[in-house]
């Protein structure tokens, strides 16, 4: 459980969230799966980080983060009037922190069912 964690952990979802938001932008169509997508991708780190330190979870959406970063620099132009009034970077970073907030919120619900006590 914990090798599926930081496997789907370190998919940049920052990155392809945007990518695939402007991609959809530049077609001229609707971005019909970011939503569920999302959603579907935090509630499924979100449990799967029940039995995972809070360090590392911070840890390695920190390395997502930059790798997000990195690929967003080569992959997606920074267009002012689409990441207005932020700019690309500063919207990268803001989704990984709601990825990581929304996380730490399914992490918190889920985790007394999946953590055992110890006596």
């Amino acid at each position: 459980m914990k090798t599926s964690w930081v496997l789907l952990t370190l998919m940049p979802a920052p990155f392809l969230f945007h990518y695939y938001e402007y991609e959809q932008y530049i077609k001229h169509e609707e971005a019909s799966f970011l939503g569920l997508g999302s959603v579907l991708f935090v509630l499924i780190t979100g449990l799967l980080s029940g039995q995972i330190r809070v360090c590392y979870v911070v840890l390695v959406n920190g390395v997502t983060l930059l790798l997000s970063l990195l690929l967003g620099k080569y992959f997606i132009p920074n267009e002012g009037d689409w990441f207005n009034p932020v700019g690309r970077d500063v919207a990268i970073i803001f989704v990984a922190v709601v990825f990581l907030a929304g996380q730490f919120i399914v992490r918190s619900i889920s985790r007394p069912f999946l953590v055992k006590e110890e006596r």
